[in-house]
Protein backbone atom coordinates (compact mmCIF):
# COMPACT_ATOMS: atom_id res chain seq x y z
CA UNK A 1 0.00 0.00 0.00
CA UNK A 2 1.28 3.46 -1.03
CA UNK A 3 0.54 7.23 -1.12
CA UNK A 4 -0.64 8.51 -3.93
CA UNK A 5 2.54 11.09 -5.60
CA UNK A 6 0.03 14.21 -5.91
CA UNK A 7 -3.71 15.50 -5.56
CA UNK A 8 -5.76 14.77 -9.16
CA UNK A 9 -6.24 17.25 -11.11
CA UNK A 10 -7.95 15.28 -13.86
CA UNK A 11 -10.92 12.47 -13.31
CA UNK A 12 -12.66 10.32 -15.13
CA UNK A 13 -16.12 8.98 -13.67
CA UNK A 14 -17.43 5.71 -15.82
CA UNK A 15 -20.09 3.59 -15.42
CA UNK A 16 -21.47 0.15 -16.67
CA UNK A 17 -24.11 1.02 -19.23
CA UNK A 18 -26.57 -1.98 -18.46
CA UNK A 19 -27.54 -0.75 -14.74
CA UNK A 20 -30.35 1.52 -14.82
CA UNK A 21 -30.48 4.94 -13.50
CA UNK A 22 -26.42 4.66 -13.44
CA UNK A 23 -25.81 7.51 -15.67
CA UNK A 24 -27.32 9.85 -13.41
CA UNK A 25 -25.79 9.29 -11.01
CA UNK A 26 -22.17 9.20 -12.44
CA UNK A 27 -23.15 12.89 -13.41
CA UNK A 28 -24.13 13.78 -9.94
CA UNK A 29 -20.85 12.47 -8.73
CA UNK A 30 -18.97 14.39 -11.78
CA UNK A 31 -20.42 18.07 -10.16
CA UNK A 32 -19.69 16.88 -6.40
CA UNK A 33 -16.08 17.05 -7.66
CA UNK A 34 -16.39 19.95 -9.83
CA UNK A 35 -18.03 21.87 -6.55
CA UNK A 36 -15.71 20.36 -4.19
CA UNK A 37 -12.47 21.02 -6.03
CA UNK A 38 -14.06 24.77 -6.70
CA UNK A 39 -13.40 23.87 -10.28
CA UNK A 40 -9.79 23.21 -9.57
CA UNK A 41 -10.44 19.56 -11.04
CA UNK A 42 -11.29 18.24 -14.49
CA UNK A 43 -13.68 15.97 -14.46
CA UNK A 44 -15.19 13.92 -17.68
CA UNK A 45 -18.22 11.21 -17.00
CA UNK A 46 -18.51 8.24 -19.86
CA UNK A 47 -20.06 5.27 -20.11
CA UNK A 48 -17.23 2.72 -19.68
CA UNK A 49 -17.30 1.59 -23.46
CA UNK A 50 -17.14 4.26 -25.19
CA UNK A 51 -14.72 4.91 -27.53
CA UNK A 52 -13.88 8.51 -26.77
CA UNK A 53 -13.39 7.82 -22.84
CA UNK A 54 -10.54 5.19 -23.96
CA UNK A 55 -8.77 7.16 -26.36
CA UNK A 56 -8.49 10.20 -23.75
CA UNK A 57 -7.26 7.70 -21.67
CA UNK A 58 -4.76 6.30 -23.71
CA UNK A 59 -3.49 9.80 -24.30
CA UNK A 60 -3.57 9.98 -20.66
CA UNK A 61 -5.70 12.88 -19.87
CA UNK A 62 -6.68 11.70 -16.52
CA UNK A 63 -4.85 10.73 -13.51
CA UNK A 64 -7.67 9.37 -11.62
CA UNK A 65 -10.43 6.71 -12.49
CA UNK A 66 -13.70 6.47 -10.24
CA UNK A 67 -16.25 3.39 -11.72
CA UNK A 68 -19.57 2.51 -11.13
CA UNK A 69 -20.68 -1.16 -11.34
CA UNK A 70 -19.93 -4.45 -9.96
CA UNK A 71 -16.54 -6.72 -9.46
CA UNK A 72 -16.26 -6.66 -13.74
CA UNK A 73 -16.67 -3.36 -14.02
CA UNK A 74 -14.00 -3.02 -11.68
CA UNK A 75 -11.96 -5.99 -13.65
CA UNK A 76 -12.32 -4.44 -16.85
CA UNK A 77 -11.39 -0.70 -15.62
CA UNK A 78 -8.71 -1.79 -13.39
CA UNK A 79 -6.98 -3.73 -16.54
CA UNK A 80 -7.54 -0.70 -19.08
CA UNK A 81 -5.74 1.66 -16.57
CA UNK A 82 -3.07 -0.39 -15.61
CA UNK A 83 -0.51 0.47 -18.42
CA UNK A 84 -0.60 3.94 -17.68
CA UNK A 85 -0.82 2.96 -13.89
CA UNK A 86 -3.80 4.81 -13.02
CA UNK A 87 -5.51 4.41 -9.69
CA UNK A 88 -9.16 3.41 -9.71
CA UNK A 89 -11.83 4.06 -7.13
CA UNK A 90 -14.74 1.79 -7.29
CA UNK A 91 -18.14 2.21 -6.00
CA UNK A 92 -20.25 -0.44 -6.12
CA UNK A 93 -23.70 -0.45 -7.56
CA UNK A 94 -23.29 -4.21 -8.34
CA UNK A 95 -24.78 -7.39 -6.32
CA UNK A 96 -20.96 -8.52 -4.46
CA UNK A 97 -18.85 -5.68 -4.87
CA UNK A 98 -15.66 -7.00 -2.75
CA UNK A 99 -13.40 -5.67 -4.99
CA UNK A 100 -15.29 -2.42 -4.47
CA UNK A 101 -13.67 0.84 -2.47
CA UNK A 102 -17.15 2.56 -1.62
CA UNK A 103 -21.00 1.13 -1.11
CA UNK A 104 -23.60 2.92 -3.80
CA UNK A 105 -24.48 5.44 -1.12
CA UNK A 106 -21.56 6.06 -0.08
CA UNK A 107 -19.04 8.10 -2.57
CA UNK A 108 -20.43 11.67 -1.38
CA UNK A 109 -18.36 11.73 1.89
CA UNK A 110 -15.16 10.39 -0.14
CA UNK A 111 -15.03 13.23 -2.65
CA UNK A 112 -13.43 15.54 -0.47
CA UNK A 113 -10.85 12.92 0.46
CA UNK A 114 -10.50 12.30 -3.75
CA UNK A 115 -10.20 15.82 -4.24
CA UNK A 116 -7.70 16.60 -1.39
CA UNK A 117 -5.42 13.21 -2.17
CA UNK A 118 -6.41 11.51 0.75
CA UNK A 119 -5.71 8.18 -0.16
CA UNK A 120 -3.31 5.34 -0.79
CA UNK A 121 -3.41 3.33 -3.81
CA UNK A 122 -3.18 -0.69 -3.89
CA UNK A 123 -0.87 -2.28 -6.26
CA UNK A 124 -2.59 -5.49 -7.46
CA UNK A 125 -0.34 -8.21 -9.64
CA UNK A 126 -1.74 -9.01 -13.10
CA UNK A 127 -0.75 -12.30 -15.31
CA UNK A 128 0.24 -12.10 -18.79
CA UNK A 129 -1.21 -15.26 -21.00
CA UNK A 130 0.11 -16.34 -24.25
CA UNK A 131 -1.53 -18.62 -26.70
CA UNK A 132 0.78 -19.77 -29.77
CA UNK A 133 -1.00 -21.49 -32.56
CA UNK A 134 1.13 -23.92 -35.09
CA UNK A 135 0.86 -21.50 -37.82
CA UNK A 136 2.69 -18.69 -35.69
CA UNK A 137 -0.22 -16.78 -34.63
CA UNK A 138 -0.26 -15.74 -31.24
CA UNK A 139 -3.56 -14.50 -28.95
CA UNK A 140 -1.67 -11.64 -25.94
CA UNK A 141 -3.62 -10.49 -22.73
CA UNK A 142 -3.36 -9.54 -19.76
CA UNK A 143 -5.81 -11.13 -16.58
CA UNK A 144 -6.45 -9.58 -13.44
CA UNK A 145 -8.06 -12.51 -11.49
CA UNK A 146 -7.52 -16.04 -13.63
CA UNK A 147 -7.33 -17.96 -16.88
CA UNK A 148 -9.33 -20.94 -16.57
CA UNK A 149 -9.12 -23.71 -18.94
CA UNK A 150 -11.85 -26.33 -19.22
CA UNK A 151 -13.70 -29.23 -20.86
CA UNK A 152 -15.80 -28.12 -24.15
CA UNK A 153 -19.24 -29.58 -24.69
CA UNK A 154 -18.39 -33.09 -23.92
CA UNK A 155 -18.58 -34.09 -19.98
CA UNK A 156 -15.13 -35.79 -20.21
CA UNK A 157 -12.18 -34.71 -18.29
CA UNK A 158 -9.13 -32.64 -19.58
CA UNK A 159 -5.52 -33.37 -19.84
CA UNK A 160 -2.72 -30.87 -19.48
CA UNK A 161 0.57 -31.14 -18.72
CA UNK A 162 2.32 -28.50 -17.06
CA UNK A 163 5.79 -27.51 -17.04
CA UNK A 164 6.98 -24.66 -14.31
CA UNK A 165 10.69 -22.64 -15.11
CA UNK A 166 11.10 -25.30 -17.64
CA UNK A 167 10.62 -28.27 -15.14
CA UNK A 168 7.57 -30.87 -15.93
CA UNK A 169 5.31 -30.71 -13.04
CA UNK A 170 2.59 -32.87 -13.76
CA UNK A 171 0.10 -33.65 -16.24
CA UNK A 172 -3.57 -32.58 -14.90
CA UNK A 173 -6.77 -34.92 -15.49
CA UNK A 174 -9.18 -33.04 -14.50
CA UNK A 175 -12.11 -30.80 -15.27
CA UNK A 176 -10.24 -28.06 -15.37
CA UNK A 177 -7.17 -25.96 -14.23
CA UNK A 178 -6.87 -22.32 -13.13
CA UNK A 179 -4.12 -20.22 -13.21
CA UNK A 180 -4.91 -17.39 -10.75
CA UNK A 181 -3.52 -14.26 -9.37
CA UNK A 182 -3.95 -13.38 -5.91
CA UNK A 183 -6.87 -10.87 -6.86
CA UNK A 184 -8.38 -13.77 -8.29
CA UNK A 185 -7.95 -16.28 -5.12
CA UNK A 186 -11.31 -15.26 -3.59
CA UNK A 187 -12.76 -15.66 -6.93
CA UNK A 188 -13.20 -19.42 -8.89
CA UNK A 189 -10.00 -20.34 -7.52
CA UNK A 190 -11.59 -20.12 -3.86
CA UNK A 191 -14.80 -22.01 -5.31
CA UNK A 192 -12.72 -24.65 -5.94
CA UNK A 193 -10.95 -25.10 -2.41
CA UNK A 194 -8.08 -22.96 -2.74
CA UNK A 195 -6.62 -20.49 -0.60
CA UNK A 196 -7.56 -17.29 -0.19
CA UNK A 197 -4.51 -14.77 -0.48
CA UNK A 198 -3.44 -11.26 0.37
CA UNK A 199 -4.49 -9.38 -3.08
CA UNK A 200 -1.12 -7.41 -2.55
CA UNK A 201 1.02 -10.75 -2.71
CA UNK A 202 2.95 -11.07 -6.28
CA UNK A 203 2.19 -14.79 -7.09
CA UNK A 204 0.76 -17.55 -9.22
CA UNK A 205 -1.76 -19.78 -7.84
CA UNK A 206 -2.11 -23.10 -9.80
CA UNK A 207 -5.24 -25.26 -9.00
CA UNK A 208 -7.27 -28.24 -10.60
CA UNK A 209 -10.71 -28.29 -11.10
CA UNK A 210 -12.35 -31.75 -9.80
CA UNK A 211 -8.45 -33.88 -10.29
CA UNK A 212 -9.41 -37.18 -11.05
CA UNK A 213 -6.03 -39.26 -9.74
CA UNK A 214 -3.87 -36.80 -10.57
CA UNK A 215 -2.22 -33.30 -8.22
CA UNK A 216 -5.05 -32.59 -6.61
CA UNK A 217 -3.47 -29.51 -4.27
CA UNK A 218 -2.97 -26.29 -5.45
CA UNK A 219 0.50 -24.65 -6.07
CA UNK A 220 1.47 -21.17 -4.70
CA UNK A 221 4.19 -20.02 -7.35
CA UNK A 222 6.92 -17.19 -7.51
CA UNK A 223 6.09 -13.88 -9.38
CA UNK A 224 9.38 -15.18 -11.72
CA UNK A 225 8.20 -18.75 -12.96
CA UNK A 226 7.12 -18.85 -15.59
CA UNK A 227 3.91 -21.88 -16.54
CA UNK A 228 4.24 -23.54 -20.00
CA UNK A 229 0.94 -25.77 -20.76
CA UNK A 230 -0.12 -28.17 -23.26
CA UNK A 231 -3.30 -29.93 -23.70
CA UNK A 232 -3.34 -33.26 -24.04
CA UNK A 233 -7.10 -33.72 -24.78
CA UNK A 234 -9.13 -35.23 -27.77
CA UNK A 235 -11.93 -33.91 -26.74
CA UNK A 236 -12.27 -29.73 -26.74
CA UNK A 237 -11.05 -27.61 -24.40
CA UNK A 238 -11.37 -24.18 -24.07
CA UNK A 239 -9.48 -21.13 -22.11
CA UNK A 240 -11.49 -18.14 -20.65
CA UNK A 241 -9.57 -15.35 -19.37
CA UNK A 242 -11.26 -13.13 -16.74
CA UNK A 243 -14.41 -14.90 -17.03
CA UNK A 244 -14.44 -13.74 -21.26
CA UNK A 245 -15.69 -16.11 -24.16
CA UNK A 246 -14.04 -19.12 -24.50
CA UNK A 247 -11.27 -19.62 -26.73
CA UNK A 248 -10.69 -23.43 -28.18
CA UNK A 249 -7.05 -24.65 -27.51
CA UNK A 250 -5.74 -27.59 -29.61
CA UNK A 251 -3.48 -30.14 -29.13
CA UNK A 252 -0.63 -28.15 -31.15
CA UNK A 253 -1.17 -24.81 -29.41
CA UNK A 254 1.37 -23.56 -27.15
CA UNK A 255 0.31 -21.55 -23.41
CA UNK A 256 2.10 -19.80 -21.78
CA UNK A 257 1.79 -17.54 -18.48
CA UNK A 258 4.06 -15.30 -16.55
CA UNK A 259 3.78 -12.57 -14.43
CA UNK A 260 2.59 -9.40 -16.82
CA UNK A 261 4.65 -5.85 -16.69
CA UNK A 262 1.69 -4.18 -15.47
CA UNK A 263 -0.27 -3.99 -12.45
CA UNK A 264 -3.46 -2.74 -11.16
CA UNK A 265 -3.95 0.21 -8.63
CA UNK A 266 -7.08 0.55 -6.78
CA UNK A 267 -7.67 3.30 -4.57
CA UNK A 268 -8.24 2.92 -0.84
CA UNK A 269 -9.57 5.71 1.09
CA UNK A 270 -10.15 3.88 4.54
CA UNK A 271 -7.65 2.83 6.86
CA UNK A 272 -5.87 -0.20 6.30
CA UNK A 273 -7.72 -3.47 6.73
CA UNK A 274 -9.80 -3.47 3.26
CA UNK A 275 -9.01 -6.69 2.74
CA UNK A 276 -9.59 -8.43 6.03
CA UNK A 277 -13.14 -6.01 6.83
CA UNK A 278 -14.35 -7.18 3.39
CA UNK A 279 -13.24 -11.00 3.96
CA UNK A 280 -15.47 -11.22 7.16
CA UNK A 281 -18.40 -9.10 5.62
CA UNK A 282 -18.34 -11.64 2.28
CA UNK A 283 -17.18 -14.73 3.53
CA UNK A 284 -18.30 -15.89 6.98
CA UNK A 285 -22.30 -15.42 6.31
CA UNK A 286 -23.11 -18.05 9.37
CA UNK A 287 -23.66 -15.60 12.02
CA UNK A 288 -22.91 -18.83 14.58
CA UNK A 289 -19.47 -18.29 12.94
CA UNK A 290 -18.28 -14.82 13.61
CA UNK A 291 -18.02 -13.21 17.56
CA UNK A 292 -16.60 -9.93 18.41
CA UNK A 293 -13.58 -9.00 20.25
CA UNK A 294 -12.91 -7.14 23.51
Amino acid sequence: MKSPIRKPEKIAVVWHERVEGISTSAREIAEAFRADSHGAVTVDDYPLRDATFRARLKEGCYDLVMTLGGDGTMLRTGKLCAPLKIPVCGVNFGSFGFMMELPKNGWRSAIPKLVQGDFKIEERMMIHVDVTRPDGSTLSNDVLNDAVFARGLDVRPVRIAVRVSGNFLTEYVSDGLIASTATGSTAYAMAVGGPIIEPEMRTILLIPIAPHLSLNHGLILQPNDIIELTCRSRDMTVLSLDGGKSIPISEQDKVRISAADDSAYFIRISSDGFFYRNFIQYMQRNPSAIHQEG
